[in-house]
């Protein structure tokens, strides 16, 4: 424990060894199992800078990793209410790590960054309230939701890519290394810059539905289990004006949480070989 009473949980290697450890400062302190299984201190501590850093959680543990999309108010207009947030999936597998290269297809046209607090789930949860949801959470982390948001309409039909393709792509789901328990994220402010320049910024205050309320109103349709992960959604507004354009190969994306840290990520073309879309009425077919 922290003298400010925040624990911070890192998931690291060591000489080939991956474990969960505690970050006190510049030293890690080791554990013995699982994060969510109460796991027992080993004993072992190493300085931080003899340690690689990796995603905070097991992507093996993870059964689900949520996203909810329209959960800011704009300061400058009226708040509003959603009863009924708008939730989509991202697969365990698009889960990407702190300075790692995200995949840009290239025949997207409309890709976009989603800075946001990430909710990491502590104990299982259904058919919770709402005065008992917050316990529920093990932690908070900094987030990126990447997305291809024309796919995600699906106006075309079967003319484009599906929803679960806009969004559940391997590398559109990262994580800031290090997991945040006992920190107040109730007014966290939340900025984002591509290649150093601010494009974003709002405060977690300013969220339409709670953390805690998007537990309560989830788990009355799913189990949340330990590990499982909720993107809470990005800032209103989604930019300053004439920031956002179309991502590009070397394009970099910051995403800092006040008191939490600051995670970064580049785009990266992705290398689609033998990627063939034809429509079935216009595919080669050999006989």
């Amino acid at each position: 424990m922290t003298d400010d009473n925040v624990n911070r949980y890192v998931r690291f290697t060591h000489a080939d060894d991956t474990s969960y450890g505690l970050l006190d400062g510049e030293v890690v302190h080791q554990f013995e199992g699982d994060l969510f299984d109460d796991p027992r201190p080993s004993g072992r501590t190493y300085l931080l800078s003899d340690v690689t850093l990796g995603l905070p959680l097991d992507p093996t543990r993870v059964q689900k990793v949520l996203g909810v999309g329209a959960n800011y108010n704009d300061p400058a207009l009226a708040p509003r209410y959603s009863p009924h947030p708008r939730w989509f999936t991202k697969l365990p597998s698009a889960l990407n790590g702190h300075d790692a290269d995200v995949d840009l297809p290239s025949h997207a046209t409309n890709f976009n960054f989603e800075g946001e607090l990430a909710l990491i789930i502590g104990k299982e949860a259904r058919h919770v309230s709402l005065e008992d949801a917050a316990s529920h959470i093990f932690g908070v982390t900094v987030g990126c939701d990447w997305s291809e948001n024309t796919w995600f309409l699906e106006r075309e039909g079967i003319e484009e890519p599906s929803r679960l393709v806009a969004k559940s792509v391997d590398t559109w789901a990262c994580l800031y290394p290090v997991i945040h328990q006992g920190l107040d994220y109730s007014d966290l402010q939340i900025e984002i810059r591509m290649n150093g320049v601010p494009v974003a910024r709002g405060r977690t205050s300013n969220m339409t539905n709670s953390a805690a309320y998007l537990v309560h109103y989830l788990s009355q349709f799913v189990t949340l289990k330990p590990g499982d992960v909720i993107y809470t959604g990005t800032v209103a507004p989604a930019s300053f004006a004439d920031t956002r354009r179309q991502m590009q190969d070397g394009d970099v994306i910051e995403v800092e949480i006040e008191n939490i840290g600051s995670l970064r990520n580049t785009v990266r073309a992705m290398t689609q070989r033998g990627a063939s879309f034809h429509h079935p009425r216009t595919r080669h077919e050999t006989t």
